[in-house]
This record gives structure tokens, sequence and C-alpha cells, in this order.
């Protein structure tokens, strides 16, 4: 028995991410990449492991971009065999889901094992092709594909008893066995939870050659029997260096002669067309001023543009190549932080880079102030102390510190005796004549 199939997951069809136009286009551009991709393969069926779509509540254009791509699979004679991921369950108060509408318009064949609370085994009844329901469906002779949607926090019970069916179901004539399930798996990804542990898994491989995973966007493929492609479009920064990831090109061969262990399959990782991601970090640890960290910054900013003009060419007039960049401020902002124009930022990143969306992110840490005080400070005193302490972490004031808290102080004063606002400028003004006196060089 020879076949060839296209392993997909996690396209996230109508995500309008950063709330931009473009973005929610990328999205579908993938799509479309990955049915282009089935058909010039000449694949014999896809297996979808959930999440077409990015919301439960689909709109009539997404849903447009979903059926025009499925459409075509099915003129060419390509099944679609898909499952349920977590964005696109249906609510409690509807009765079916979006993925239910499409297989009942024969687009897709929506797979699902009947996992009862009070059942040791799951029900894995055939695909019906008058109710449009079933837990496995032949795409092939020779080959069965089983579906599990996904089930949360109660995936390692549903896996458990899709087992124990599995162990009790007919296989005669079946040669080549896939199980599709939009779970992840543990260790994956550090910060992400409800992966199983390969433990969990294996009560599966006996009776399965191909595991087809989704919802985790990170690709991997494991002990040559669980594969995960990735999610077409980055839904996020920092699943941009996840390369190569899009979907799986697997032939199935089972009568070649292979070694006792070998898989009965080849894989090839195919990455999809995307749009280009860039993180940037500058740290403002050794910088003195507003005025320096704009001058400092321009010039890492310049450079980083040449760079990006050299990998993706003169983007700025391309919208379908100008990147999302992310900048990343970093280290002790030397300065107060109502001095950190964050807007000005950002104009310049855009400026610079011209990228499609630029991001500013503030994770700057203030400098720590410990103030050391003793029982013989007056309350004055101890407040002026306290100022010039602040003023010393102010690159901008540090050097005059005492100076300026001196200033701060009997405007204080001046204020609480009720002196009339024009004075009190006028007093300021000659405060701070005097502080320009004695410390000619200061900014």
């Amino acid at each position: 028995m020879k076949t060839r199939f296209l392993h997909c997951a996690d396209i996230h069809l109508g995500n309008r991410q950063y709330n931009n136009e473009t973005r929610y286009m990328d999205f579908s551009r993938a799509y479309r990449a990955v049915v282009e991709a089935a058909l010039a393969e000449q694949v014999d069926f896809v297996v979808l492991a959930g999440d077409l779509f990015h919301h439960r509540s689909v709109d009539p254009r997404t849903l447009g971009h979903a059926v025009r791509g499925l459409r075509r699979l099915r003129e060419a004679g390509i099944p679609v065999l898909a499952i349920e991921g977590n964005h696109e369950r249906a609510y409690h108060s509807d009765q079916i889901g979006w993925m239910h509408f499409l297989a009942d318009q024969d687009l897709l064949i929506l797979l699902n094992a009947e996992v009862e609370s009070d059942a040791a085994a799951a029900v894995l009844r055939p695909w019906d092709a008058q109710r449009r329901r079933g837990a496995y469906y032949e795409p092939r002779p020779g080959v069965r594909v089983y579906g599990l949607r996904y089930y949360g926090a109660g995936t390692s019970i549903a896996v458990e008893r899709c087992a124990h069916a599995l162990a009790a179901a007919d296989r005669a004539g079946v040669e080549y066995t896939i199980f599709m399930a939009h779970a992840g798996v543990e260790g994956i990804l550090d910060d992400k939870a409800g992966g199983l542990s390969p433990r969990q898994w294996a009560p599966l491989q006996p009776f399965v050659d191909y595991l087809a995973l989704g919802h985790f966007h990170k690709p991997f493929a494991l002990d040559n029997w669980i594969y995960n492609p990735g999610s077409t479009e980055a839904c996020a920064s920092n699943e941009a260096p996840w390369e190569p990831r899009g979907y799986f090109i697997v032939t199935v061969d089972s009568e070649a002669p292979r070694a006792a262990d070998a898989p009965k399959h080849s894989t090839y990782l195919a990455s999809n067309p995307k749009r280009a991601f860039r993180h940037l970090s500058f740290k403002l640890d050794q910088i003195a001023d507003p005025a320096e960290l704009m001058a400092r910054l321009t010039t890492f900013l310049e450079r980083k543009a040449a760079d990006l003009r050299a990998e993706l060419g003169d983007y700025a007039g391309d919208e379908r190549r100008r990147p999302v960049v992310e900048l990343w401020l970093t280290g002790t902002l030397p300065f107060d932080r109502s001095a950190l124009d964050i807007r000005a930022v950002e104009d310049l990143l855009d400026a610079t880079l011209h990228p499609l969306i630029g991001t500013v992110k503030d994770f700057t840490q203030a400098a720590a102030y410990a103030v050391e005080t003793d029982e013989s400070l007056t309350r004055g005193q101890l407040e002026r102390q306290v100022l010039s302490g602040l003023l010393s972490r102010d690159a901008r004031y540090a050097e005059q510190s005492d100076a300026w808290a001196g200033l701060a102080v009997e405007l204080k004063q001046l204020a609480l005796r009720g002196t009339p606002p024009a004075e009190l400028a006028a007093q300021m003004a000659t405060l701070m004549a005097q502080i320009d006196a004695q410390h000619p060089d200061s900014a």
C-alpha cells in the first residue's frame, strides 16, 4: 500500500493580529499556500489537526476564505479530514459549531471519538456519510484515520480510553493508522501547560503509525511517530524563529523493505511563506539622558534597518514584505521614567525601519535607592537628603543634585507660605539661574 498525505494544524483563519487588516490577510494567505501545496504535491488526502479558525464566532468573510480553499481540494478529489481545536469549539448555546457546518456542506470530514464519562473505552464509529459524523475514516484502501477533538484537561483520560478501544477494534485490512489530536507534548514548550507526557501518549503507539498533533505552535517530531507541523503563521512574535514550520508532507509505503522498528513513512517538514518578524533589544544602562537615548537609538535602528534591507530587499513600498518589528527597551533606566518618551521611540522606529507594525515594550528597571538617616536630622534636612539622593539617580541632575534639592525645598516652603504664583515662578527662575551660574557646564 502506498499513499501520500499533508498534515497541517493551527491555521487560525480570522486572526486580526494587532487589529491590523494586512495581518488578517496574512493568515488567509498562509492557508491558501497550504492548499496550493496539497494540490502541487498531489497528495491523496489532508489531515487538519485543529484550529482552522481563530474564533468560535466566524464572520462571513473568514468563512468564505475557508470555503474557497476547501472547495478547491474537493474539486481535486483531495478529502480533508479534520478535528475541532480549542479555538473553534461551539458555544454551549449552539447546537453545532462552524467545523460541523463545513462537514454538513461536505467540505471536510470532521472526526471525533465518543468519550463517555462513565465508559472505560471510547466509542470508535466509522464515518457516516449521511449523518456527517464518525470517529474514523478510510481515505485510501489500507489507511485508517481516527480523530479526537480538543479535550483540554481531560485529554489524558480521553487518550487512555481511545487506546482501550483501539486494542479491541477490528483492524482487518488496515495497514497504516493515523490518529489526530489537538494537544501537545510535555516539555516541548517550557511556558505552556496542557501537554501530555510521552508516557501518557504511549498507550496509542501499538495501534498508531502516525500521531498527528496540533495545538502547540512549535513544530516537532518525536520517535518517528509523533508529529506537529506548527502554526502556518506567527500568532505571537516568539513563534517567528520556529522554522521550518507549516506542514508535513508524508509518504507511506507499507510494502517497502525496512528494519523491524523503522516507520512505514518518510516525512518532510515544509515552511509556507510567512510575514517576517524581528525582535530587537536595546539596553539603556550606559545612557546619560533622554537626548543621548534618542541619538544612540537612532544609530542602532539605522544599523538594523540596513541589515533588514540586505535580507528582505527594499521592502518599504511592498506591504507583503514589510516586517513586524518589536523593540524591547531593557536595563536600568538612568533618569526619571516620566522623561522616557515611548511615543517618540515608536515614531523613530517607524521612520527608520518602515515596519508593517512597530511596537515598543518598556522593560527597563528604575534604579533602586535606599535612604540612610540618623536621629539627628531635622525634618527639613531629611527631606533635602531624600530629594538629593533621588535626583542623583537621574543623569541629568546628578552633578548638581544637592543644589536642585535645595531649590525644591525652598519652593515648597514659599508655596506653603502662600506666595503668589507669579512671585513663585520668578523666584524659581532666579534659583535656577544661580544653579546655572555655579555650574556653567551643566545641560
